[in-house]
């Protein structure tokens, strides 16, 4: 349903190309220390799925294929699409490439500059940071160039981030093969309260800029809610809490409950 192959072709390269980076900019008046990079994915800003990783309770003798259904149809759920959180992972090497080099202040924004050149290919990125009122606005430019193909100032992702890292939102943008310009591809948006308290969403957007599938994951000391939502294919809903071991599965009107011991039973 999306095309990536270019897009992470391009990606791969440029991490293969990190060995000799060049800082261009020059300094200016800095009004404080310049902002850490923040985090792509971190351990935090991901559901937690240990609840189906760590039960995988056997079934009785007696009627052993239907007693835990409900359980591992929503276990295998759960655990199969873990990926549509985690994606955004790919980005981490691009924006933290830059993170060893000195900052500059200009026209209000911190600035990092690089640039790698391998066997007649360069890329060079530029990374900005703008103070708000209590966030960051993260940016990052990208321009390639292999002698055949050329990309210039590729804004490759952008992201309102809190100076703590526990909320913000990451847009990721990816290249049009028919424009050659930049189109959103996913975004990550997350709140973390606590340990315990904690909500997420993702989104996939096709060729058209669509959203064609949905993520969000809300933790609520024990109770935790994961929600999957297509556009061409009935949505998930899973719902269950660490402590009593109890849930449900709900999907295309029909909802599967399971036990403190993990059976089937049915739904009130």
């Amino acid at each position: 349903m999306f095309r990536y192959t270019k897009y992470l072709f391009f990606i791969a390269l440029f991490m293969g190309m990190v060995a000799c980076g060049d800082d261009s900019t020059g300094p200016d008046v800095n009004p404080s220390e310049a902002p850490a990079f923040p985090q792509i994915l971190s351990e935090e800003m991901q559901p937690d799925f240990s609840f189906f990783e760590d039960n995988q309770p056997k079934n009785f003798a007696s009627n052993a294929l239907a007693e835990t259904n409900n359980y591992y149809g929503a276990r295998n759920i759960a655990l199969a699409n873990q990926f549509v959180f985690t994606f955004a992972s790919i980005y981490t090497p691009l924006l933290l490439a830059g993170s060893a080099e000195e900052a500059d202040f200009e026209d209000g924004m911190w600035v990092w500059e690089y640039s790698y050149n391998y066997e007649n290919k360069s890329v060079s990125v530029r990374v900005t940071a703008e103070e708000m009122a209590n966030d960051y606005e993260w940016n990052m430019y990208w321009s390639y160039n292999d002698g055949e193909t050329s990309v210039e100032d590729y804004k490759i992702l952008e992201g309102i981030i809190s100076p703590d890292g526990k909320s913000g939102e990451w847009i990721f943008n990816t290249l049009d093969e028919n424009t050659s310009e930049e189109r959103i591809a996913y975004t990550s948006a997350w709140d973390i309260t606590s340990d315990s308290e904690k909500m997420m969403d993702v989104n996939w957007y096709d060729e058209n800029g669509e959203v064609g599938l949905s993520a969000n994951y809300e933790a609520n000391q024990s109770d935790h809610l994961f929600n999957m939502l297509y556009t061409d294919e009935p949505d998930h809903s899973i719902n269950w809490n660490s402590e009593t071991n109890e849930g449900y599965h709900e999907s295309d009107g029909n909802q599967l409950c399971w036990d403190e011991s993990f059976q089937d039973i049915a739904c009130d």
